[in-house]
């Protein structure tokens, strides 16, 4: 049963996935948990965050969660209607890339240009406090 996993006959046929029963129906529980997990982390990070970078992270893991909640969803209303090409099982294979190259983009974003910006505005505060500031 396994073995045509790794198959590349398996995945790259214009027939539909199968996504009746269980794991029809794990599978769209887990792209509509991404989406509730999009929508949570944008009502939450509006109300709690206050940390500019911490923001903008947040910012950018809304738009992932948001947005491949929703193309899961439309990959697998294509597979349950059974359409051929749009249904078919290499558009899965094509969007766990895409989630992949994602969260790879997001993490290097975190471990890289947050730090840079961080210390760049330590510097800027550093430098700023030797000019005067308008008197009121």
């Amino acid at each position: 049963m396994f073995n045509q996993f790794i198959q590349p006959s398996y995945w790259f046929t214009l027939a539909p996935a199968q996504v009746d029963g269980m794991s029809g129906t794990l599978i769209f529980g887990f792209f509509v948990l991404l989406f509730v997990l999009g929508i949570v982390m944008k009502i939450v990070s509006k109300q709690r965050v206050k940390d500019t970078y911490l923001l903008e992270v947040a910012r950018k893991g809304i738009t992932l969660l948001v947005t491949m909640g929703l193309l899961g969803s439309v990959l697998y209303f294509f597979s349950y209607e059974r359409i051929r090409f749009f249904g078919a099982r290499f558009w899965y294979v094509i969007w766990l890339i895409g989630l992949a190259y994602w969260i790879f983009c997001l993490v290097r974003f975190v471990k890289t240009e947050v730090p840079t910006k961080r210390q760049e505005e330590k510097s800027k505060a550093e430098h700023k406090k030797y000019f005067p500031t308008k008197k009121k």
